[in-house]
């Protein structure tokens, strides 16, 4: 044999050996089915037949024949599902990477309002960089990048926003009060207005993540959260045993203004309140941010981080480097827990203070849009985590199907999921409504006249007409019920405001059982640092208190929910799959999969408004969006100016403001003069009032009380109504 015959077959040969080896590697991937197949073939093949050789030759080179040709159809097939695998893949992440892409450019759209550019960095980006069509058709319309708009904001009162308004107010404090920084100022942030950074992380998170990375908060939520959306909710979420950090996660707030001045470029919380401040003279050194991790109650911040006692010694601090007292502005939740705070410092059983602490230390209160009675979103949200702008989710499910509950549920998460989160966060508890059915009015009853028909329909709540604060429609059986008799099969069962806590009390304790249980002992106490119907103020007569909200935008009161069993049994074939597509997910959390199941019993009903005054399974009042009118202003108004309640007399005014949205192009991403429950803090009103007391510039000649709502007469409502109940009842 030749040189040259003994090297092709020796390559031959090789060739046959790597073509093994790769189809033995391609059958290690294969599922044990596929495995098998070719020794069944085989064995198939093979006969005991020792007769004749020739055969039993012909038999294994077909049985081998077939193996191959079976390995290669599985390797195929195997080969195509990991390509489909992949380009889901890429599909799902150039979904989202255009999504955030939008976001993005939204952001800095809005971003760019807020900011005057310099002319000679506008005309060199816009004159080289830009073609000149879409500098006329869109950029023109940027006040940053059109000098017209910003010439015509040469005196305050112009139609157009250019995102400096609140400086504006700053300088007409300034110059006409003669005002300059008088009060150090302490900020008291509200409800998820803290950024929260990452000091301790799991692996699922940890690769794309760095210590101290924000959580909450600028764009590396963002991040974070289409890196591995159920991880980030893992961490977002706490124990659900015991509501403190779930193991190997430590989740803290961002200290300082940055924690509270931009929620995202383009998203202001404090950032405009801040600028004005700044204006007006404040810097670090006279204004100080309490941040803080507003998932807690005011117990567990105490607790865990020392909260109120870091602020006590942060307060004195100031009050001895400034010589002067403090101004103490709190939002939303904030309020909560200042006046938590107020009685917790001079209480021996708390900050042991004394009883002139805060007369010596605090001169003005500013409450910003408290939920001073609490919240009636916060029932709705730790029931099925929906309010009435999620609720229209379910209406789209039920018009066009999944596609639009797979998107949503790819963009934010299932509601069983987000609901665990909630019911993880203490911070929600304590912000449900105070006064029971003194306050929120209601009698329970249980009717089966009609699915759409209204309970009970008796003016005993002084903001609403409907006398129930839940309304659950159930059906008997889901085998048995027939579609064209849901209306006749319906029950309709309406809960007061005690029942309806008492309801939720009962869903939740199989999935939170620490935070109900804190829960329902705190409000059969009905006594706690800061009650806004039980507590005194603190004995200051020096002291003012100032009630700041907007009004005049639909807000929750009430809720119609029905049992997730009506209607799914086309999804119960699925259950399964989806219950271990639910333990797959929350293996490495206590939010577990049993829990899971609880969480999706009941949904917000929007099938069937019987009236015009439900909405998306919902009745609303005059609020600011988040908080109803009640909440925000009876206490103000009626409570605290009792002599029982206020024994110094300390003086309190109301300020409202009204809701006055404007366009985009008038009042920017998030306005100027609106009421709703977050943009307030941008609202020029509202911060030339902040302003005025925080320089001591207030007085009673020039600074009245406004209101504008029907606040006076809901407090008439209630307070006649007094004599009828031995005391508060807080469910």
């Amino acid at each position: 044999m030749s040189l040259q015959t003994r090297q092709r077959t020796y390559e031959r040969r090789v060739s046959f050996d790597d073509r093994d080896r790769s189809v033995q590697n391609e059958r290690e991937h294969l599922s044990p089915q596929s495995r098998e197949l070719p020794l069944q073939t085989m064995n198939e093949n093979d006969t005991d037949g020792n007769d004749e050789d020739d055969n039993n030759n012909e038999k294994k080179k077909k049985g081998a024949s077939r193996w191959m040709e079976a390995t290669t159809t599985a390797v195929k097939k195997n080969r195509e599902k990991k390509i489909e695998k992949k380009i889901e893949k890429q599909m799902n992440k150039r979904s989202f990477r255009g999504f955030f892409l939008g976001l993005s450019f939204a952001m800095i759209g809005s971003y760019l309002r807020l900011m005057i550019v310099p002319d000679a960095v506008r005309d060199h980006v816009t004159e080289k960089y830009i073609p000149s069509w879409f500098n006329e058709s869109f950029l023109s319309m940027l006040p940053a990048l059109n000098p017209d708009f910003i010439d015509a904001y040469n005196t305050f009162g112009s139609t157009y926003y250019n995102g400096t308004e609140h400086l504006i107010v700053a300088r007409q404090v300034r110059e006409e009060y003669e005002a300059k920084p008088n009060h150090p100022v302490v900020i008291v942030p509200g409800f998820v207005n803290t950024g929260l950074e990452l000091w301790k992380s799991k692996p699922c998170i940890a690769k794309r993540t760095s210590f101290r990375q924000r959580m909450w908060g600028t764009p590396a939520m963002m991040k974070a959260f289409f890196h591995n959306r159920t991880c980030w909710f893992e961490h977002m979420g706490l124990d659900a045993r015991t509501g403190e950090d779930p193991d190997g996660i430590t989740l803290r707030p961002v200290s300082g203004i940055d924690a509270v001045d931009w929620f995202m470029p383009g998203y202001f919380v404090w950032g405009r309140m801040i600028e004005a401040l700044g204006e007006i003279g404040y810097t670090g050194s006279n204004l100080h941010v309490a941040s803080y991790d507003w998932r807690l109650s005011p117990e567990r911040l105490e607790i865990r981080d020392g909260y109120f006692t870091k602020l006590k010694k942060s307060i004195e601090g100031l009050k001895e480097t400034e010589n002067e007292k403090i101004a103490l502005l709190a939002h939303s939740y904030g309020d909560t827990l200042s006046r938590y705070f107020l009685e917790w410092v001079e209480s021996p059983k708390g900050g042991k203070g004394g009883s002139n602490w805060v007369s010596e230390h605090i001169a003005n209160y500013v409450n910003i849009a408290g939920p001073t009675l609490g919240m009636p979103k916060a029932v709705s949200t730790l029931i099925s985590g929906e309010m009435r702008d999620t609720a229209i989710l379910n209406e789209l499910e039920m018009t066009i199907g999944p596609l639009i509950s797979t998107f949503v549920e790819k963009l934010v998460g299932n509601l069983e999921e987000v609901t665990l989160v909630f019911r993880s966060w203490s911070s929600l508890w304590s912000m449900l409504p105070i006064g029971g059915d003194f306050i929120w009015g209601g009698l329970s009853e249980t009717s089966t006249k009609g699915a759409g028909d209204v309970v009970k329909d008796e003016i005993l709540s002084a903001d609403v007409a409907d006398a129930n604060f839940l309304t659950i429609r159930e059906f008997p059986t889901s085998k048995t019920k027939k579609k064209k008799n849901k209306k006749k099969d319906a029950m309709l069962t309406g809960l007061t405001m005690k029942n309806s806590l008492h309801f939720l009390y009962d869903l939740a304790k199989q999935t939170t059982p620490n935070n109900v249980k804190m829960a329902m002992e705190k409000r059969k106490k009905d006594k706690w640092f800061g009650h806004p119907l039980h507590s005194k103020l603190p004995n200051a007569p020096k002291m003012k208190i100032f009630c700041f909200y907007g009004v005049g935008k639909s807000t929750e009161r009430s809720y119609k929910y029905t049992k997730q069993n009506h209607g799914l049994e086309k999804q119960s074939s699925n259950e399964q799959q989806q219950q271990q597509l639910q333990q797959q997910r929350t293996t490495s959390t206590s939010l577990t999969a049993n829990n899971s199941i609880h969480a999706k019993q009941y949904k917000l009903d929007v099938e069937l408004d019987s009236t015009e005054k439900w909405q998306k399974g919902t009745i609303s009042v005059d609020g600011d969006g988040s908080i109803p009118l009640v909440s925000l202003g009876y206490p103000c108004l009626s409570t605290w100016r009792t002599k029982q309640k206020n024994p110094s007399s300390i003086p309190i005014k109301i300020r409202e403001y009204t809701h006055t949205p404007r366009s985009v192009l008038e009042g920017g991403f998030q306005g100027t003069s609106e009421g709703e429950h977050v943009n307030i803090m941008g609202n020029v009103d509202m911060i030339k009032d902040v302003l005025r007391v925080c320089t001591g510039t207030v007085d009673d000649a020039t600074f009245k009380e406004q209101i504008v709502s029907d606040i006076k007469s809901i407090a008439r409502k209630i307070d006649s109504k007094k004599n009828g109940f031995p005391s508060w009842s807080s469910a």
